[in-house]
């Protein structure tokens, strides 16, 4: 049995629907008729809904016992933090998680012999998994060793990237659940990450980067805004993989959503800014990431209109995965455990993927002054 925990919703739906196939599958979440007209509608009646509130522990233990795996992608993640994880542990059944982080989790040791993987999504998930796969496509960034998590896994031997510059940029127009919102706006925690940051010699660099305004980039389809943020993520994997520097921008269409992050505080208000930007629009969504070194640049661009299904095939995949013992026991970060290109082929139906050197190298940088100094 799997379990979908938040099983109906943008990222959950397309989770179940990818694991279909599966002899026993069960759809959670708080709405339990809204769980039913899922499974009957989009699943032909194979399949178990339940009414589960992921804050009510009694509930969620009913949820995960007899599961094999529970996949989560109920939210917000800073919410739930490792709630569900741990009803799943008790539960016996190993976890799959479309967002988390480790840092959620105050005893690591608490997966009691279970597999768990966190950050098995879009954004964080892919956007880990990408750099290291072109890390391995690069001669200056020999293969890292057998994936593992270093941040979980103290002695992990990290990668030799010595020389290699990282630029990533994501973002576009679509669609915000509330959920997601929810993330968005508590992005800035310290544990998750940090604005104007990047990544240079071995440490993060606070206030290294400026916003860019009004930019063209390549594959997005008109002027954006590029917010620099080094996330956890980020910051872990340009440290396994040994890079020289890296960089980390979110690129955002019009500045409605910006605007309401930062005056509004609220998801709502977000959610309906991202609405009133998309209204009349085609929804796109761009992640774009190049690798430089003394061998040139390498540039890989995937894009869809569905982020939210992005994030679903990267967690589905990561769900297979454990379900086949490939995941070894504890807890991992999906990026260092499955195969980006397994993934990456996984992704098809849902996005266009490009791998080049025909693009120059992209330099948002501009230079820095002190205060007082000419």
């Amino acid at each position: 049995m799997i379990g979908v925990l938040g099983g109906y919703g943008a990222v959950g739906g397309t989770v179940a629907r990818l694991l279909a196939g599966h002899p026993g599958l069960r759809v959670g979440g708080r709405d339990g008729a809204a769980a039913r007209r899922f499974v009957d509608a989009e699943l032909g009646g194979h399949g178990e809904a339940w009414q589960v509130d992921a804050l009510d522990a009694a509930e969620l233990a009913r949820f995960c016992a007899g599961c094999r795996v529970v996949v989560n992608c109920a939210g917000p993640s800073y919410l739930l933090r490792d709630r569900v994880a741990r009803a799943a542990f008790a539960a016996g059944a190993d976890y799959v998680d479309a967002a988390g982080d480790a840092a959620a989790f105050d005893r690591p040791t608490g997966t009691q012999g279970r597999t768990a993987v966190l950050s098995a999504g879009m954004l964080p998930g892919l956007t880990g998994l990408v750099p290291r796969h072109l890390a391995a496509l690069t001669p200056a960034a020999p293969t890292p060793t057998a994936p593992t998590s270093a941040a979980l896994a103290p002695n992990a031997e990290r990668g030799r990237g010595a020389g290699l510059r990282l630029d990533v940029y994501t973002g576009g127009l679509d669609r915000l659940t509330p959920a997601a919102a929810g993330d968005f706006l508590l992005a800035g925690q310290e544990e998750r990450g940090a604005a104007l940051a990047a990544w240079r010699d071995g440490a993060r660099v606070a206030r290294a980067l400026t916003p860019v305004h009004d930019v063209q980039l390549p594959y997005f389809p008109g002027p954006v805004t590029a917010y620099p943020y080094l996330s956890a993520e980020a910051e872990r994997v340009a440290a396994e993989l040994g890079l020289a520097e890296a960089r980390w921008y979110n690129v955002i269409t019009g500045d409605g959503v910006l605007a309401a992050a930062s005056t509004a505080g609220q998801a709502a208000d977000l959610t309906r800014a991202a609405e009133l930007e998309l209204a009349g629009r085609t929804p796109y969504y761009v992640l774009l990431f190049q690798l430089s070194g003394p061998h040139g640049t390498r540039t890989l661009a995937l894009r869809t209109r569905d982020s939210y299904a992005l994030t679903a095939a990267v967690a589905a995949h990561a769900a297979r995965a454990v379900l086949r013992g490939e995941v070894a026991a504890g807890l991992h970060h999906a990026d260092a455990v499955l195969d980006p290109a397994r993934v990456l082929a996984d992704l098809e139906p849902v996005a266009k993927i490009e791998i080049t050197e025909a693009v120059a190298p992209i330099d948002l940088v501009a230079p820095v002054f002190e205060e007082g100094a000419l």
